[in-house]
C-alpha cells in the first residue's frame, strides 16, 4: 500500500494540524510512508472542552479505538512517531497504537508538536514505551504551522540524519 523502498514509517495524529503540516514536510524530505492514526472518536476541535476533554484522555490514560493500520510494520525499518502534546503526554491515539501495535527492534524517531515548546517530558515518557526498539532521535517543535521559518530548518536536519544513518 506505502512506498517501503526506503523503510521509513512515519505513524502521527494531529487533531489542529501541525503534526499533519510536519508529516507532509516529513514526506517531501525523505519519502516515508505516512499512517495518520484515526481514532474512533475525537475530541472537540476547538473551545475549552477541547481542552477540558483531550487532557484528561491524556492524563487518565483514555486510549480509543484505530482504524487499523493499513500497513505491516515488520515491512519497516525505521519508524517516525510524531505527536502533540497533551496536559504533558502524548495525545490519546499515539497510545491506542502503542497499545495495539507491538514491535521490537525497530530504529525510531520521535517528534513532539506543543505550543509551549516543553515537549521532554512527553518525549521521555513515550521512549520508555517503546522499550525494545533503539530510540535514535528526539525532536520538539513549536507550533510548527505559525513558526514554520524557525522550525523547518530543525524538521529538515532531523529529516537529513535519518537518512543518513
Amino acid at each position: 500500500m506505502g512506498n517501503t523502498e526506503n523503510g521509513i514509517l512515519m505513524i502521527y495524529y494531529s487533531l489542529d494540524g501541525n503534526t499533519e503540516f510536519v508529516a507532509q514536510k516529513v514526506r517531501e524530505q525523505i519519502g516515508a510512508t505516512l499512517w495518520r492514526l484515526e481514532p474512533d472518536k475525537e475530541p472537540p476541535k476547538t473551545g475549552l472542552l477541547k481542552y477540558l476533554i483531550g487532557g484528561k484522555d491524556a492524563l487518565l490514560k483514555h486510549f480509543p479505538t484505530l482504524v487499523p493500520c493499513p500497513y505491516q510494520l515488520s515491512d519497516y525499518d525505521q519508524i517516525i512517531v510524531a505527536s502533540p502534546v497533551w496536559a504533558g503526554k502524548y495525545a490519546p491515539a499515539i497510545g491506542a497504537f502503542l497499545r495495539d501495535y507491538k514491535f521490537q527492534g525497530k530504529r525510531v524517531y520521535l517528534i513532539a508538536c506543543s505550543s509551549s515548546g516543553n515537549a521532554e517530558k512527553m518525549l521521555l515518557s513515550l521512549e520508555d514505551d517503546l522499550i525494545g526498539n533503539n530510540v535514535v532521535e528526539t525532536l520538539s517543535l513549536q507550533n510548527p504551522l505559525r513558526n514554520e521559518e524557525l522550525e523547518f530548518p530543525k524538521l529538515e536536519n532531523f529529516c537529513h540524519r535519518i537518512v543518513g544513518r
